[in-house]
């Protein structure tokens, strides 16, 4: 069994290293191992097609096109002017405002690639404008993005539910306050680099009450938008592909009959972007679906179970053995890979050890938050280089101190569970 696991990851890495797309790398993986165990090739295809009929996976095009609607209709703009009125006034507002803008939007697309882009277009430019290096522009701008697959809703979360049989209610509010702390925490980092560099306010006073009351009026509706889906999904009155849809009515309100900068002339590019985003994910996730039924042909999740139990019994060593794994397979793997494969086989582990599925679920989305501004694969990181016009690695050496807010909420959570338990068992029990 060890051998097939030797196979199926060492082709897949081999295709990945030969530039081979990450789905069929997957697939090829797969297809190999089972030559050599002897199976027909055709379970591929049988667990493929299988594999996509969970209907939580309709969620993914609906929250990838609420988000982009949001971008083309205005609200994304609304979000942004709201927080310069709430923060501006503070050193290195800008930053707080890139960081502000990308917690609210979190809570509305589920992507943070999604939120880079949308984001990083109004931000970066803005803050260059105003002083701020390109490199920190970007940097910010890229780590404050990864909060968006951690504040509910989250595709991230939805893939792991998926593949794990857990409530996706529970785990959408269990990634609520880690979500609220990284971009505190950030904000707190900002606050420090912005003394450093010395950086300027972006208005001298604070803002008046009518001038707050007239942000609220113009931001409202784009600003209710998280409420009206999370507060669906919570109270039981939309499932998670519902809220999607929802996402999308609401975005699509907005954009047309609120705030009118949504044209009808724009929907076919948005719906092709839409099309080009989710067909590389629904491409990763189909593939996963054949190489994690070998795996489970293979038994390798149990025997990697054993092995783990053989070093430990202590949840929290296993849980920072298992950390240290995710965040070094997050800097070569992208990040549906990484939750689709690696989660059937950690999953059995630390639930042996007794460690609830929700708490380990966010676990595993905080280190994929951190692998998205990581190098080589940091989808994020790339973005945001090619929006600021600054190489790569500055933009990562920038990003580092803004880093340390995940990472320390990551270790939060480890040693913590309530950090991410306590909101889902007071309201879903």
């Amino acid at each position: 069994m060890t051998f097939l696991l030797i196979i199926m990851l060492g082709s897949t890495l081999g295709f990945l290293v030969l530039s081979v797309p990450i789905g069929f790398a997957i697939l090829n993986g797969s297809l190999i191992s089972m030559k050599v165990a002897g199976l027909p090739l055709s379970m591929a295809l049988t667990r493929m097609v299988s594999g996509t009929q969970s209907f939580l996976l309709t969620a993914i095009p609906f929250f990838t096109l609420a988000g982009i609607l949001m971008r083309e209709g205005g609200l994304t703009k609304r979000i942004v002017n709201f927080c310069l009125i709430i923060v501006g006034h503070l050193r290195g507002s800008l930053g707080h405002v890139n960081i502000v803008a990308s917690m609210i939007f979190g809570g509305i697309s589920g992507s943070s690639v999604a939120d880079t882009a949308s984001i990083g277009c109004v931000m970066i430019p803005e803050m260059k404008r105003n002083g701020y290096p390109s490199d920190i522009s970007a940097a910010i701008t890229a780590v404050s993005s990864t909060i968006g697959i951690i504040i509910p809703p989250s595709i991230p979360i939805i893939l792991y539910a998926m593949v794990g049989s857990v409530s996706i209610g529970r785990l959408f509010l269990a990634g609520a306050i880690p979500g609220l702390l990284v971009g505190f925490g950030q904000m707190i980092v900002n606050v420090v680099v912005s003394r450093k560099h010395g950086f300027k306010v972006h208005r001298q006073d604070r803002a008046g009450f009518l001038e707050v009351v007239k942000g609220i009026k113009d931001g409202v509706f784009a600003l209710g938008m998280p409420l009206v889906i999370i507060g669906g999904i919570v109270l039981g009155i939309v499932t998670a592909t519902e809220a999607a849809v929802l996402a999308v009515i609401y975005a699509l309100i907005g954009g047309f009959f609120v705030y009118r900068e949504l044209k009808l002339k724009k929907i076919p590019a948005i719906l092709l972007e839409t099309a080009e985003v989710t067909g590389v994910v629904m491409m990763i996730v189909i593939c996963a679906n054949a190489l994690g039924w070998m795996l489970g042909y293979a038994r390798i999740p149990q025997t990697i179970s054993e092995q783990f139990l053989s070093l430990s019994t202590n949840p929290y060593i296993i849980l920072l053995i298992i950390n240290v794994i995710l965040l070094i397979v997050g800097t070569v793997s992208d990040l549906a890979p990484n939750i689709l494969i690696l989660t059937p086989i950690f999953l059995p582990v630390v639930l042996q050890l007794g460690v609830d599925p929700v708490h380990f679920g966010v676990v595993v989305i905080l280190n994929q938050a951190i692998a998205l501004v990581t190098p080589p694969v940091g989808n994020c990181l790339y973005i945001c280089s090619n929006l600021g016009k600054v190489p790569v690695e500055k933009v990562f050496r920038s990003g580092l101190p803004f880093m340390l807010a995940n990472v320390t909420v990551l270790l939060l959570v480890v040693f913590v569970p309530k950090v991410s338990l306590w909101l889902p068992n007071i309201l879903m029990k």
